[in-house]
């Protein structure tokens, strides 16, 4: 109860009041910022997935170099590149025409066009001296490539061309007299002269030609004639007429009266 005489004035609020009135309690802190932590990149699942994205690049890329190289090595791209050797010859000549007479050619060594019955031997054949152009044309209508080159070549260009012939099917070598090159080549429709047996083009020739089904009328065709290879009927002279069998070496047989080729050697065309 206030003393007598005094007014009681308003209260005082105490202290704790004070507080509470302001905040209600204790003055807190403020809470501490958040902690971010950083998460660590995936660096295994990065390394994967560039992994599987260069290996997807190199077998995409190795399937388009395959097919880009096997359309190169189709038939038709190969007589096309070889179309386009510096210097080669290209003809067309129709294929199957059986003649056993003399034949005037257009080219010298001939590259198709009428041929004789009977095929040269071209097992990969190496003839010493030259053979008659008519069974060699033959051979060229099966697939063969005819390498012929000048007497009197060195020895060393002679072995260069042997060892791309001796043992090759489809292939065939002889010395041919009268050549403008040191070396020619021939394929059914197409020639090439060349004066080293170390140029790169004879290769390339062999390699686009031989064995060509675009090219050669019967490819495939049997290049085996052992009569042939062993007997082989020299170049007739001019004015000659078909070979005998008295006029032709020892193991020849003549063609019969009915244009057949000899019994050793099957006509194919």
């Amino acid at each position: 109860m206030p003393p007598k005489g005094k007014t009681p004035g308003p209260s005082k609020p105490s202290a704790k009041g004070a507080t509470a009135a302001r905040g209600g309690g204790r003055p807190g802190r403020r809470p501490p910022p958040p902690i971010t932590v950083a998460k660590p990149k995936p660096w295994g699942l990065i390394a994967m997935t560039m992994a599987v994205v260069l290996f997807a690049a190199g077998v995409i890329g190795y399937a388009l170099f395959r097919v880009n190289k096997s359309a190169e090595n189709t038939p038709e791209a190969k007589a096309a590149a070889a179309k386009s050797i510096e210097g080669v010859l290209v003809k067309t000549y129709q294929g199957g025409v059986h003649n056993d007479g003399v034949i005037k050619y257009a080219e010298s060594p001939p590259i198709g066009g009428e041929h004789a019955n009977a095929w040269a031997d071209c097992a990969g054949t190496v003839y010493p001296d030259p053979i008659r152009q008519e069974n060699a044309v033959h051979s060229l209508e099966h697939g063969s490539i005819w390498i012929t080159y000048r007497p009197g070549l060195a020895a060393d260009q002679v072995d260069a061309l042997k060892r791309r012939v001796d043992g090759v099917e489809q292939m065939l070598m002889s010395p041919y007299p009268g050549l403008k090159s040191a070396v020619s080549l021939q394929a059914w429709g197409f020639q090439l002269g060349v004066d080293s047996a170390a140029d790169p083009r004879i290769d390339q020739f062999i390699d686009d030609l031989r064995l060509n089904p675009t090219v050669a009328p019967e490819p495939n065709g049997s290049c085996v004639n052992p009569t042939f290879k062993a007997s082989p009927l020299p170049p007739d002279p001019s004015g000659a007429t078909a070979p005998s069998g008295s006029a032709a070496p020892s193991g020849w047989a003549a063609p019969s009266a009915s244009g057949s080729a000899p019994a050793a050697t099957p006509t194919q065309g």
